[in-house]
């Protein structure tokens, strides 16, 4: 996808949301993507996970989902002072069949005054996934999302799940430190059946407290 059709399908739709793609920015060794999933298994006991739950009964869904991931943000500190967090976007945005190895990456982004996480943003069309079921960037439609948000210096992570009788957000303090998230990581670091891609991203977090190696040449 060249720049402008990038810009026109993704980047103009997600700033409408409220939601400003930012050029590069990525810090190193984050906390990768792909374990994004295990925060759901995260207990609030261990971890200090913290729920905002909208049943589907709710007249004024959208809103106060809206108004719960927004708390949730605030309160635990994914934003910075620019107001800026990583979000996890489509690695090939408009064609889910080309890689199900890695389906998505970090991108920096800034949250905008006017914002519309779980209406607009969430109803960003993808395009079809290989199962032929319509997808979009951050969920399957407005009031329906899927999502996975970090702070630039992944200690705060948010994401954003449909459930069975409703929708909302959950954030997790220090969420690579965190038993499953952790044992996610592990796996992918060591295990057999792992792309190289996906095990060089886990090894750089087990990494980034390492002391360089000193030259004593």
């Amino acid at each position: 996808m060249g720049r402008q059709e990038t810009y026109r399908k993704v980047r103009a739709p997600l700033k409408r949301a409220g939601l400003e793609v930012l050029e590069g920015g990525v810090p190193d060794a984050v906390l990768p993507v792909s374990v994004m999933s295990a925060t759901v298994s995260c207990t609030h006991e261990e971890t200090g996970r913290r729920d905002a739950f909208v049943g589907f009964d709710d007249p004024h869904l959208i809103e106060h989902a809206n108004r719960g991931w927004y708390e949730l943000a605030t309160s635990f500190g994914l934003f910075d002072v620019s107001r800026e967090f990583l979000l996890a976007l489509p690695a090939y945005r408009h064609n889910p069949r080309v890689d199900l190895e890695q389906p998505s990456v970090w991108r920096r982004v800034r949250l905008l005054d006017a914002w519309d996480v779980m209406g607009a943003a969430c109803s960003i069309r993808r395009g079809r996934s290989v199962l032929g079921h319509d997808e979009c960037l951050l969920g399957s439609r407005s009031g329906r999302p899927e999502f996975a948000m970090l702070s630039l210096d992944s200690t705060v992570s948010v994401v954003g799940t449909t459930w069975q009788d409703g929708i909302g957000s959950l954030a997790v303090p220090n969420p690579g430190d965190t038993e499953p998230v952790r044992r996610l990581i592990d796996w992918e670091a060591n295990g057999a059946d792992v792309s190289r891609d996906r095990r060089a991203r886990a090894v750089a977090w087990l990494q980034r407290d390492e002391p360089a190696p000193v030259d004593r040449a």
